[in-house]
This record gives C-alpha cells, sequence and structure tokens, in this order.
C-alpha cells in the first residue's frame, strides 16, 4: 500500500493511532461469490444438464484457487484513519481512486472526507466512554450514504480499541 506516500501531514500536532478497513462487500458474501464461481464452472467442465461430481468440483476449486486472492487486500476500498488533533478525536475517510471493482489490483488512494467525525475530549472523560462513542459512531456510518453499501470491518477495533489510552493521545505536552 502506497498510503504513506501520499499522505502529508500539515499540522504536528496530529496523532494517526488506528486505520479501519472498509471493504466492497462482507466476507460472507464474498466467500459465495467465489464458491458460484467455482459452481458455475464446475458445470461448465461437466455439461450442460449433466450433474457436477466431486472431481469437477476439486478440479474447478485447483483451477480458480490460483486466481483468487485474500479478502482482506483484494476487498478493501478504503479506510476510515483515526487520528488526534490537539483536544479533539476524529476520523477521515480515504477510498480507492478511480472504479471500484472485485478485483482491485495497485490501488491508489485519495481522501474523500477529511473529517467523517470529531469528538471533543475534556477533562473527566474517561477512556472506555471514548472507545464507545467511537465504536457507536462507526457503526452509525456505516448506514450514511458514502459507505452505505459498503463494510466497516471493525472487529480489529473492537479487540484492542478499548486498551487504547485516548486521554494520553490528546496531550501534545508530552
Amino acid at each position: 500500500m502506497k498510503i504513506r506516500s501520499q499522505i502529508k501531514k500539515v499540522n504536528k500536532n496530529e496523532r494517526y493511532f488506528f486505520d479501519i478497513p472498509v471493504f466492497r462487500c462482507e466476507r460472507e458474501k464474498w466467500n459465495q461469490e467465489q464458491e458460484d464461481k467455482k459452481n458455475k464452472l464446475a458445470q461448465n467442465i461437466a455439461g450442460v444438464g449433466k450433474k457436477v461430481t466431486e472431481k469437477e468440483l476439486s478440479y474447478s476449486e485447483s483451477w480458480l484457487r490460483p486466481k483468487w486472492s485474500s479478502y482482506y487486500y483484494s476487498e478493501m476500498i478504503g479506510m476510515i484513519r483515526l487520528f488526534t488533533m490537539n483536544m479533539q478525536i476524529r476520523g477521515e475517510l480515504w477510498f480507492v481512486k478511480g472504479k471500484i471493482s472485485k478485483n482491485l489490483i495497485r490501488k491508489k488512494w485519495h481522501l474523500v472526507n477529511p473529517k467523517v467525525f470529531e469528538y471533543w475530549i475534556h477533562s473527566g472523560y474517561k477512556n472506555l466512554d471514548i472507545y464507545n462513542w467511537i465504536n457507536e459512531r462507526l457503526k452509525k456510518e456505516n448506514a450514511e450514504w458514502v459507505l452505505k453499501n459498503r463494510y466497516i470491518d471493525t472487529e480489529a477495533f473492537e479487540n484492542s480499541g478499548k486498551h487504547i489510552n485516548y486521554i494520553e493521545l490528546t496531550n501534545f505536552t508530552k
């Protein structure tokens, strides 16, 4: 991914701390698409109207397997980058530049929305409250117009986001 070279830091008071992937579709739908391709090829090998055997299924899978790429790399069409700016936590939305297809190779990125959301940190806030707010906001964003038919994969953030010290991240005096 060439994202690092495409991002220019303009403010020294920004700290990027988490990238949340946005996929073309959910993993289950992608798996079903791969299974449909395999079955279609197996039916073509067996012939029209004939029963597909394990042999045709095995052959079609061994033929298609090298052409299939990993879901996590080929289906990623964007990301929400979380960062702190002064006493705020913000999310910015990056998308793949160009037509979104099922087979993305050599992705080029562009910034779609520099501020998907922002959250001001005040004294008295707790890290868990901030984590819960971000998590709820990400779920809400999945229903918004830009990300409506996309899938925001919050699994990594849900597993590790509650262990991030957000208060410390927004402290720029250190």
